[in-house]
């Protein structure tokens, strides 16, 4: 089969979606499939084959959509909320590049995400299948990050801006052929939240290259001198939902009480300077060590003694399934799908989301008891290797590439 995998997001990029795509890639094409994969530039200057070299640039297709849309919300739509306006504009520009890549040729779509669902489904071949992976909720996810800033959840609900990706969510998923849900806690969402019937998700957890993953870890890792102490590794894009304030307030207490650990976080993003700045108002400017976006993960996790993931929200993050692997203790909130990941006292400890007390003292827990944090480890190990599969994840998104071709001529 000739498969294209398409993201409206800018690869490459920090966090689960590259991994999963890179991921799939190479699954796919170890059974003899050709994939290609089309997103944004990671930059936001225009749109790519990524795998090709193609690239189109916005300022080829933006300034006439643009202008085209503009008159259009003018006349037809005054008073609409200019985020809106820009989601609009940005979603047919996606939509005209994808147009413009030929997507005749190819006999399955999957996309990544409800955005680029929209537009696949607008501009596919009536020969080609429409699948989708959806790793996460556009509208849970503004509204995590709208609450990050200060808006009420009551407020935000009633913004047009909430309304809209509600739209998207749903004709995003609706209008796909097969529609994949990593954890059953998304799929759950989608269809009490946005009327998505159950019969129209799979759930397929998503699955690594373990084998590969294993030689990166023995590969040297460049980081900083722990000094004998036990390490804490978290590795996540610096965004509101990923709880990094959370981690630092928990740390703080863990400070007044031990003073034999460091905290790598590893990653970038929109809230490393207000990271780095509340790190050094609570006095942990030797405790925490901002590494910056690594390639190295695999290595990293070598090195540490301790995974966490303070999640305020999560759908199935890579982080936990590579910690697994790597055979370490995992710090894990109760955020989305994580609960379906990791059982407590048995592959991790998990805390309720933003609570800084129970972080704490599962962290000082694993500090202070070897034998636990080497059992967790070893039991987390057992079941990664076993759970998380990129041959069983290929298998049955095969098999659901199969139930979708035969849909497409409905």
């Amino acid at each position: 089969m000739r498969i294209l995998l398409a993201t409206y997001w800018g690869l490459p990029s920090v966090g689960g979606l590259e991994k999963y795509v890179m991921q799939l890639k190479r699954g796919l094409e170890a059974r003899g499939h050709e994939v290609d994969i089309f997103c944004r530039m990671p930059d936001d200057s225009g749109f790519q084959m990524l795998n090709k070299g193609w690239v189109l640039t916005k300022n080829c297709i933006q300034p006439m959509i643009s202008a085209k849309a503009d008159t259009y919300f003018a006349n037809q739509l005054p008073g609409l909320d200019r985020e809106v306006e820009f989601m609009e504009v940005d979603r047919y520009s996606f939509e005209a590049a994808a147009a413009y890549f030929r997507p005749a040729t190819y006999d399955v779509i999957h996309t990544q995400d409800v955005i680029s669902a929209r537009a696949c489904a607008r501009i596919r071949h009536p020969h080609t299948a429409l699948v989708s992976t959806i790793h996460g909720c556009l509208s849970t996810e503004s509204l995590a990050r709208y609450q990050a800033d200060g808006v009420a959840k009551e407020v935000f609900r009633k913004t047009q801006l909430w309304y809209y990706y509600g739209f998207i969510e749903h004709f995003g998923i609706m209008q796909n052929h097969e529609t994949i849900m990593p954890t059953e806690w998304l799929k759950g969402i989608m269809s009490r939240d946005f009327r998505i019937p159950d019969d129209r998700m799979t759930t397929v957890p998503n699955g690594m290259d373990i084998e590969s993953f294993l030689q990166e870890m023995n590969k040297p890792a460049v980081a900083p001198d722990a000094g004998g102490k036990k390490i804490i590794l978290c590795s996540a894009r610096f965004d509101p939902v990923k709880g990094h304030f959370h981690l630092l307030r928990a740390l703080t207490r863990l400070k007044q009480v031990r003073n034999d650990w460091v905290c790598w976080l590893a990653g970038n993003g929109q809230l490393e300077g207000r990271m780095k700045e509340q790190a050094a108002a609570y006095g942990l400017q030797n405790e925490v060590v901002f590494l910056g976006k690594r390639e190295d993960i695999p290595a990293l996790l070598k090195k540490s003694d301790i995974f966490v993931l303070p999640s305020l929200q999560d759908n199935h993050p890579y982080a936990i399934m590579e910690a697994h692997v790597a055979g370490k203790a995992v710090v894990v909130s109760n955020a989305g799908g994580i609960p379906e990941m990791v059982a407590h006292d048995k592959t991790g400890l998990i805390f309720p989301v933003g609570n800084d007390q129970d972080l704490y003292g599962n962290l000082l827990a694993l500090l202070g008891e070897d034998d636990l944090r080497r059992r967790l480890g070893e039991q987390a190990k057992a079941f990664g290797l076993q759970q998380w599969s990129l041959p069983a994840m290929t298998d049955r998104i095969l098999a659901i590439y199969e139930k979708a071709l035969q849909k497409r001529w409905r």
